[in-house]
């Protein structure tokens, strides 16, 4: 087949570089590189974000990623997301024009928005191919989370879901928000994220930076989270206030982060020093992906307290390093994490009920290994980006059989600029 996979703010090229990147990138990055060794020829149409970036450029065999200008040439916050996607559609049109593909896959919902103005408004397809969309997360979702409503947002991934010939979820949490919007069941595919299982290992070294000194055989826990709200690092050191047993590194997401100008990081480590843990707590910035594995496999225990992760990907990594998990149920973790098998799932991400679970692991180290091992099976046989691609490319078959997508209009409600 000759998929486009279309990812306006998900550029692949941090993510094929090995840099710290969002889950949407990696995403694109993995399942285009993968689809290609299943024999599929692809195109990651994304928006330059940056200035000096090729307009067309190969990734790997039979994966090409192609620029498209639409807006100014640097990274966008998500009030400006939806402003320059009229450009961004304009100029997909004209591409699908040049090289009309098998299937079409959307990434997030302006993706969803261009992919289907594009086919709807391009003069010369033929037969337009299908759509698929990914949504990795829904504003209702994010609203059960208490996070904020993005209401001409829902709006549109409504619109979107409504439309498009099929919908992969990440995890079943989206596919029962998708089935409160009266979206048919057997639209919906769960197809999860991923994970490296050659580069996330068991085996391998591991790092002593940033750790501090090892003393009185203190327990490693390591969390890699976003340092603002919703990553509840605020959340970690008052766990760790309550286990003086422990030492807890708390690594910055994927987003660029410089610690010393940080304000959330400086919030946290303020808040660290007057709880009376900052010599047990250590804040890094991202690390590169080269050396998380490294990293992963020096911590004991890895915790989560997100109150919302849509996709799982750290977790998922630290159990094919071999960590036993304690984690929020939200998400994509309600899939990833079995509770009694691969570590703790829990309902609420209180302190309280995170320091008890992390205290019961260090107390077991029999479970605590015991889940370790199971962590690490489940991510190798069931999370590998090879069975990502496989399931995903058996939802484009069933879309090329299927051409149902309704094209959106401007009755619908899209706010574009260009």
């Amino acid at each position: 087949m000759k998929i486009a996979l279309v990812a306006e703010h998900a550029s692949p090229l941090a993510a094929h570089k090995g840099e710290p990147t969002c889950g949407a990138s990696l995403h694109t990055t993995q399942l285009s590189r993968h689809l290609a060794t299943l024999g599929h020829r692809v195109t990651v149409y994304s928006r330059g974000n940056a200035p000096g970036l090729e307009k067309r450029c190969r990734i790997g065999r039979g994966v090409t990623v192609e620029h498209l200008a639409a807006g100014p040439e640097r990274a966008l916050h998500e009030h400006e997301a939806a402003e320059h996607t009229g450009a961004f559609a304009h100029g997909l049109a004209a591409r699908l024009e040049e090289d009309t593909p098998d299937v079409i896959n959307g990434f997030g919902w302006t993706s969803g928005l261009a992919a289907l103005s594009a086919v709807r408004t391009a003069k010369r397809l033929g037969t337009r191919p299908p759509i698929v969309h990914t949504f990795h997360s829904l504003n209702a979702s994010e609203q059960r989370a208490a996070l904020p409503e993005r209401p001409d947002r829902a709006r549109m991934e409504a619109a979107i879901a409504g439309r498009v010939g099929r919908i992969v979820v990440t995890s079943a949490d989206q596919r029962f928000e998708l089935a409160r919007l009266g979206i048919p069941r057997q639209r919906v595919s769960v197809v999860p994220y991923g994970v490296d299982p050659d580069h996330f290992t068991v085996e391998g070294g591991t790092a002593t930076e940033p750790w501090l000194p090892r003393k009185e055989g203190r327990h490693r826990v390591i969390a890699v989270t976003g340092l603002g709200s919703e990553g509840c690092a605020d959340v970690l050191i008052d766990v760790a206030t309550r286990l003086p047993e422990i030492e807890l590194l708390i690594v910055a997401g994927p987003a660029a982060v410089e610690l010393p100008l940080d304000d959330d990081a400086r919030r946290l480590e303020l808040l660290a020093k007057e709880a009376g843990v900052d010599d047990r707590v250590t804040l890094a910035g991202p690390t590169d992906r080269k050396e998380l594995p490294r990293l992963l496999r020096s911590a004991d225990t890895y915790v989560s307290a997100a109150s919302y992760d849509p996709y799982g990907g750290a977790v998922l990594e630290a159990m094919a390093c071999g960590l036993p998990v304690v984690a929020t149920a939200t998400g994509g973790l309600t899939d990833a994490v079995l509770d009694g098998t691969t570590g703790v799932l829990l309902r609420t991400g209180r302190p309280g009920a995170i320091a008890r679970a992390l205290r019961g692991l260090i107390l077991e180290p029999t479970m605590r290994h015991a889940h370790g091992i199971a962590g690490a099976d489940r991510a190798r046989s069931r999370f590998t980006w090879h069975r990502v691609a496989n399931e995903t490319a058996q939802v484009y078959q069933r879309a090329l059989s299927n051409v149902t997508e309704i094209p959106i209009t401007a009755d619908d409600g899209a706010h574009w600029s260009g």
